[in-house]
């Protein structure tokens, strides 16, 4: 048996150790640092900076020099015909009647006569190249200052991911903790009323008790086993949503380091309700900036419309034309042609189709402005609205704190009751149940806070100090 045991032991433990290693332990701090490497929507968030990064140097390239080189080889099957009027005709009847006195056998057509001619060569081939620069364009300067705009507008929304992803965990992360207290409690609570139940039912047995007393504690223990498989799915839910917002596979295990009495004891009631909210450091405010930088860019590339555009170029190519194809033949020649300038459009009139566009920037302009105010108060009300929804929260979970503690006191005092016969089965009942409904509007209490904590640092943040460190 020993060794049937060790060889047991043997070809379990690795497998168990291999399951603790694969396990993934985070704190609150770890599992946000973790998400921001591996977050779907942060991931992304980075790469479309990337991308307006590709997308600057796009634009600027359109204002540097552009080479284009060109080959071509035409091998004509029939060269093409032109008619060319009969010119020859009247000049030798001319000739023939002015300087020898000689008259014509047949007369002259009077209508116009052609005659069929092949001008070119069999085969012919071209190369060349070919140079242009922008040297003046309103477009091109707008549209380069719009490509940086849009460049520190993904910047700031990776910003706004980021602290989207801080909420998102957050209070993933704080709900499984909630639930785990109350779990752990209703566990032991569970564990009492078995052995309670136990004792009871021996009494009964001896004839000591009546059945309605089993009855109601086997009531009691029913509804305890209920309420936790409850909160079990609960926490198997809340710990996918967990998974996914970090960027963990849902087949992969993890556990969580903080409790609850800890992330209660960090929390700062002053700095929460009484930190001032600085608007233009507000992301959603500094983000609709953006957005207004860019309007403006707007009415200046209308404007632009009315500047010239001017553009240098530059051209050399080479032509061959052979009957034979004897292109690699060097000795033949090879016909350059070279030629350089410049080309200026100026817009001079459009009846009245640029200024309309530009009074139209003008006006949407003139919107930004007004929704800009229209954003500020939004945003002044929502943190007085976060604040006083916190400090609600807060005392709540002071009053909700101090109830439990009570309903404590009255369950084991009803219990030891119960067991000296003082109590009969329904005050436990009582008791029990008013034990339970406080506990689970103990940890209620501690979630509304935690999560109205959440809510009111969105607004608390110094978007504009994280967007320079993210820079």
């Amino acid at each position: 048996m020993k060794k049937y045991y060790y060889i047991f032991l043997l070809a379990f433990i690795p497998g168990l150790l291999s399951a603790q290693e694969k396990q993934k332990v985070f704190s609150l701090q770890e599992a946000l640092e973790y998400a921001k490497i591996h977050n779907y929507d942060y991931i992304n968030a980075q790469t479309d900076i990337e991308i307006a990064e590709k997308k600057v140097w796009e634009s600027t390239a359109l204002g540097l020099p552009q080479v284009e080189g060109s080959l071509s080889n035409e091998n004509y099957l029939d060269i093409p015909v032109t008619l060319l009027p009969d010119f020859i005709s009247p000049a030798v009847y001319g000739v023939n009647q002015s300087g020898f006195g000689l008259e014509p056998i047949q007369t002259l057509p009077t209508d116009q006569q052609f005659f069929p001619v092949q001008f070119g060569t069999k085969h012919n081939a071209t190369a060349g190249v070919s140079v242009n620069q922008l040297l003046f364009s309103g477009e091109y300067i707008v549209a380069l200052r719009a490509s940086k705009t849009y460049l520190g507008q993904t910047e700031r929304q990776k910003v706004q991911t980021e602290i989207l992803l801080i909420e998102q965990v957050s209070k993933s992360y704080f709900l499984i903790l909630s639930l785990e207290e109350n779990l752990q409690i209703l566990d032991s609570s569970l564990v009492l009323n078995r052995a309670l139940l136990e004792e009871t039912r021996a009494t009964f047995e001896a004839g000591f008790l009546e059945d309605t007393d089993v009855d109601q504690l086997e009531v009691i223990v029913n509804n305890l086993e209920g309420s936790i498989r409850n909160i079990q799915n609960e926490i198997t839910t809340a710990r996918a949503f967990l998974k996914f917002y970090m960027g963990i596979q849902p087949e992969e295990d993890i556990a969580l380091t903080d409790d609850l009495i800890g992330v209660l004891d960090q929390l700062n009631i002053d700095y929460l309700l009484g930190s001032p909210f600085q608007v233009q450091e507000n992301i959603d405010f500094i983000l609709f900036q953006t957005q207004k930088d860019l309007a403006d860019l707007q009415v200046d590339l209308e404007k632009s419309a009315y500047l010239p555009t001017i553009n240098a170029f530059f051209s050399a190519q080479t032509n061959a034309m052979r009957d034979s194809y004897s292109f690699f033949d060097g000795s033949l020649p090879w016909y350059p042609t070279t030629v350089w300038g410049f080309k200026m459009t100026v817009p001079i009139w459009s009846s009245g189709n640029r200024h309309a566009k530009v009074q139209q920037m003008k006006l949407n302009m003139k919107k930004m402005d007004v929704s800009e105010k229209q954003l500020t108060s939004s945003l002044q009300l929502q943190v007085q609205t976060a604040r006083n929804n916190f400090s609600n929260m807060y005392y709540n979970y002071l009053n909700r704190q101090k109830n439990l503690e009570v309903t404590v006191k009255i369950y084991q005092k009803t219990n030891t009751k119960y067991r000296e016969g003082m109590a009969s089965s329904f005050d436990l009942n009582q008791a029990q149940n008013n034990f339970i409904q406080a506990n689970s509007d103990y940890t209620m209490a501690i979630m509304d806070l935690l999560q109205n904590k959440i809510e009111l640092e969105k607004f608390l943040t110094r978007s504009a100090d994280q967007f320079e460190e993210a820079k």
